[in-house]
C-alpha cells in the first residue's frame, strides 16, 4: 500500500504529519478564538451650552477594563480615524450625522460605566453613521441607547445593512445593560456589497413620555465594532480534512481503475 501511496504523491511523512495534528488536537482540547479587534466609539458631549460629559475607558458589553474608546465630539463629523481598543490606528474611518450632543444623568450615574451612558447623540429625522475601509466581512455590533431622564418612551430604530431592529420604549432609570432596550446588538456578516463599508441608519418612533423635551428623538451613547475571529483549532482541522479527502479519493480512483489498494 505504501508503494501505491507513493504514486499519488501521499508519503509516510505527510500521513505521520496529519497523525501528530490531530493528537495536538485531541491533547489541545478546546482552543480560544484568536483576539478579535475591537473599535470602541463614544459620544462625548464637550459642552459648553449642555453639559459636559466625561471621557469613557472600559468595557461595554465586550472588552476589557483597559480598553480606549474614540471619542467624537461633534453633532456630526466625516473621515474620522478610529484607533483600536489598544489605542493603535486602525486605517479605519467613521463619518455620521445628528443634531448635536447632549449630557446629563441616567440610571447607569453610580454605575462602573456611568460615562459611556452620560453623554449621547441625539437626531430627529433619519440619520446615518458609516465606517469604511473595514477588513474583513464579518462582525459583532453593540449600539447603546440610554438617553437621559427627559427620555421617557423614546424608541430607537436602527438598520444595519438591511437588517433592521427596534428598541423597547426607554427606561432612563435602568441602571444595567438590557438587551433590545438600552442596546441593540447586530451579528454576523454585515458587510455591504461595497468592501470594507458598513452603513448604519438610524432614526426615532413615537414620543417621550415627560420631562421638557416630548418629541421624537433618537440616541445614541456609544458603539462597539468587533471583528469576528474564526477559532485556531479550525485550520488545523481544515488541513486534516484535506488528508482525509485525498486518502478517499485515492481509494475512490483505486477503485474505479480496477487496482485494489496494497497491491
Amino acid at each position: 500500500m505504501n508503494r501505491r501511496l507513493y504514486e499519488f504523491g501521499i508519503g509516510r511523512r505527510t500521513i505521520a504529519d496529519a497523525v501528530i495534528a490531530f493528537a495536538l488536537v485531541l491533547l489541545i482540547g478546546p482552543l480560544q478564538a484568536v483576539a478579535a479587534e475591537i473599535i470602541n466609539i463614544q459620544f462625548q458631549s464637550p459642552g459648553p451650552w449642555n453639559p459636559s460629559g466625561p471621557a469613557y475607558t472600559g468595557a461595554g458589553l465586550i472588552g476589557g477594563a483597559d480598553d480606549k474608546w474614540n471619542h467624537l465630539t461633534n453633532g456630526s463629523g466625516s473621515d474620522f480615524l478610529l484607533s483600536n481598543s489598544a489605542g493603535l490606528q486602525t486605517g479605519t474611518s467613521v463619518s455620521w450625522t445628528g443634531t448635536d450632543l447632549f449630557s446629563s444623568g441616567n440610571g447607569f450615574s453610580s454605575q462602573s460605566e456611568s460615562a459611556l451612558m452620560h453623554s449621547y447623540l441625539y437626531a430627529s429625522g433619519s440619520n446615518t453613521i458609516t465606517f469604511s475601509n473595514l477588513p474583513g466581512k464579518s462582525y459583532n455590533l453593540f449600539i447603546y441607547t440610554q438617553g437621559d431622564y427627559d427620555g421617557v418612551g423614546r424608541q430607537l430604530v436602527v438598520t444595519v445593512n438591511g437588517q433592521s431592529q427596534t428598541s423597547a420604549k426607554m427606561d432612563p432609570s435602568a441602571s444595567t445593560f438590557i438587551s433590545g432596550q438600552n442596546y441593540l446588538e447586530f451579528s454576523g456578516n454585515i458587510d455591504t456589497n461595497t468592501p470594507g463599508v458598513l452603513l448604519i441608519t438610524y432614526s426615532a418612533i413615537g414620543t417621550s413620555g415627560g420631562g421638557v423635551w416630548p418629541n421624537p428623538e433618537a440616541d445614541i451613547n456609544g458603539i462597539q465594532l468587533s471583528s469576528l475571529a474564526p477559532e485556531p483549532s479550525t485550520y488545523v482541522l481544515m488541513g486534516i480534512g484535506g488528508i482525509v479527502i485525498a486518502l478517499r479519493f485515492k481509494k475512490r480512483y483505486l477503485s474505479i481503475i480496477g487496482i485494489k489498494a496494497g497491491k
